[in-house]
């Protein structure tokens, strides 16, 4: 091998790390992020005791981003810039593994698809645990086919304890068993499947009593939809191509092309057992989280397989190569991917409103100009914001609103054991509110009057005139005086 070909996967995972955390600091932070940040910066005797009311499922990343935090700020480029440097290694894991059964074409083609597919470069910007846990299972799955081409016996261990990190970062990751299972079929002994049966049995055993506990706490994703027509188009356009439709379009034309012309594009015996096992890869975790959502409650969601995209980038790495047969046209050929991605990674993905709509950073960054130390900040708790109430607003950007009186701020989310803090009713608090100079009131946006407006008495607008963010205050003699307005909320300044 060439020493150019030695540090492919070094070259692959920089590219994937700037595609990832370009445009990072961009979008808001949202609800999810916000849970993020609010259970990662608490002591770790606070979030243990978090663990046992909520997001369990999610403890071992919140340590994991804990150690972060205590290095990097908490600001939207800083809490990403984890996950993008997850997305590079899992990009060089790629690399790594299609060079286990192909060539190098195919091998650095798939960690460059890997980094420009839209469900990657959106985990490459969410500080959440995707990004991790697809880092995760990619190095696990190495170091499966490592050990089972060595026969290096004494591994199995090793592999049973990563099983169980794998699962602690995702539970679903657990579904990987069943394509695990098909790689050491198709490339080992039978003592190998006998190894490998018996570390994974063992690390099932392990990781049990954290699923049922995961379990008990299933009511965090009630909000998920039963199964229906819809979710075949979940799974064909979202799970890997996160509604990207011309990107969706041409991997299919890859895909089907490469179907189609099987017998003519002379795979090596190497790409056919990729492909296979890339196959088993993405269908059999699918189906898994598809049956258990038909049979017990509806969990599958598009983005919880995000584990399985190298599988998804590895096939359309053999079907480019094959297809294209020159460097040239292989490079063509992504580049044609690349640009059909770009809409949605730039419109879409980076956009100021990207995660879900929400805007809690615009509302922050408002606060952060123009508030005063000793301003008071009142949330109205009416507005139908989803998901979540108003207040995890807060979280996302804690260092804002430090400098602001929150009169309507009840127990801080570690001394209740919740990811947020709980939120007192104006009319209790009308007393401290009377103490104010100055009211900074988030609410929900108001498309009937204008989005920035300054002036001596300013129309509330039909949101605000009967909520009791506004009714309270206005008794007490205050008035607007400034408005923004974003996506979701709207900021007033008011004073008396």
């Amino acid at each position: 091998m060439t020493t150019l070909g030695r540090i492919d996967p070094l070259l692959v995972a920089l590219f994937a790390a700037v595609v990832s955390a370009a445009g990072a600091a961009r979008p808001s932070l949202w609800f999810d992020e916000a849970a993020t940040i609010s259970a990662s910066t608490r002591s770790l005797p606070e979030l243990w005791r978090l663990l046992h009311n909520i997001d369990a499922v999610h403890g071992l990343y919140y340590l994991v981003m804990h150690g972060w935090f205590s290095v990097f700020p908490v600001t939207e480029f800083y809490s990403r810039l984890s996950s993008s440097l997850a997305i590079a290694g899992a990009a060089a894991g790629v690399v790594v593994l299609a060079k286990q059964f192909s060539t190098r074409s195919v091998a650095v083609c798939a960690g460059v698809v890997f980094a420009i597919l839209p469900r990657v470069t959106w985990a490459g910007m969410e500080a959440r645990s995707y990004a991790l846990s697809t880092l995760a299972v990619v190095w696990l799955t190495v170091f499966l086919v490592t050990t089972v081409r060595r026969q290096r016996m004494r591994r199995w261990p090793l592999y049973a304890v990563g099983l169980v990190v794998c699962s602690l970062l995702n539970v679903f990751v657990v579904l990987m068993v069943l394509a695990h299972a098909v790689a050491v079929v198709l490339l080992g002994r039978r003592r190998d499947v006998l190894g490998w049966a018996v570390a994974t049995a063992g690390a099932l055993v392990a990781v049990a009593p954290f699923l049922a506990y995961c379990r008990s706490q299933i009511a965090q994703v009630r909000w998920i939809s039963p199964l229906s027509p819809e979710t075949a188009v979940e799974i064909l356009l979202w799970q890997y191509f996160d509604k990207s439709l011309p990107f969706a379009l041409l991997a299919g034309l890859v895909l089907l092309v490469a179907l189609v012309c099987r017998r003519s594009l002379r795979l090596g015996q190497g790409d056919r057992t990729l492909a296979l096992f890339a196959g088993s890869w993405i269908v059999l975790p699918t189906i898994g989280l598809i049956v258990y959502s038909a049979l017990l409650e509806p969990v599958y969601y598009p983005r919880y397989l995000c584990y399985t995209a190298p599988a998804m980038a590895l096939l359309l790495g053999i079907c480019l190569v094959a297809l294209a047969r020159t460097r040239e046209r292989v490079t063509a050929l992504i580049a044609v991917l690349a640009i059909a991605a770009t809409p949605n990674y730039l419109l879409v993905q980076r956009g100021p409103y990207a995660k879900e709509g929400m805007d809690y950073s615009q509302v922050a960054d408002v606060i952060t100009a123009y508030a005063a130390p000793g301003d008071c900040l009142v949330m109205d708790n009416t507005a139908n914001w989803l998901p979540g109430p108003i207040r995890p607003l807060t979280a996302a950007r804690p260092a804002a609103y430090e400098k602001l009186v929150d009169p309507g701020r009840g127990r801080r989310g570690p001394e209740r054991n919740r990811l947020w803090d709980a939120h007192l009713g104006i009319w209790g608090v009308a007393d401290q509110i009377r103490r104010c100079t100055v009211l900074w009131t988030v609410s929900e946006r108001d498309t009937t009057v204008p989005d920035r407006q300054s002036g001596p008495g300013l129309d509330p607008g039909p949101r605000l005139r009967d909520a009791p963010a506004y009714l309270v205050p206005e008794r007490l003699g205050f008035h607007i005086v400034e408005r923004w307005q974003f996506n979701f909320a709207q900021i007033t300044k008011s004073t008396r």
